[in-house]
């Protein structure tokens, strides 16, 4: 088993209690350049994401509650577009976890995808979701940066 480390503390990938508060604070800053908290160097502090050294990216997927099969909500150049992306999977998924940033529901609500798609459909048009919410996100960032 892959463990995961960071200077202060060191996970089992796999024995993560999901239903504790993340260890780093929410951020609502569009211009954070922190991956979450704590961390810094090759290991994001964002829940449900990666980093594969590499490509030099983040990757995340996530897994259904009903399901065996992941969805793979994509590859990304900064671990927060990751984050935003993994958000976009906790939501539509209903998973009973924390999100990595508090507002990503509130950009969600206007957004529903009908749980009652075939699999493939319902997988596909959260993928696009997830695409689409990462790169609002370096956009916000790009327009905090240029002001």
């Amino acid at each position: 088993m892959r463990l995961h480390s960071s200077p202060e503390r060191t996970y089992k990938s796999r024995n993560i209690d999901l239903n504790k508060e993340p260890p780093w604070e929410y951020t609502d800053d569009a211009s954070s350049t922190g991956t979450g908290g704590g961390g810094g160097g090759d290991s994001a502090t964002f829940r449900g994401v990666r980093h594969r050294p590499e490509l030099n990216k983040w990757v995340t997927e996530i897994r259904p509650t009903s399901q065996k099969r992941k969805i793979w909500l994509g590859t990304y150049e900064t671990p927060q577009e990751a984050a935003r992306a993994y958000d976009v999977g906790i939501y539509y998924t209903r998973k009973k976890i924390p999100y990595n940033f508090k507002d990503s529901p509130d950009h969600l609500l206007n957004h529903p995808i009908s749980s009652e798609l075939p699999w493939e459909t319902f997988a596909a048009m959260v993928k696009q979701k997830a695409t689409s919410a990462a790169k609002r996100h370096r956009v916000n960032l790009q327009e905090a940066t240029t002001q």
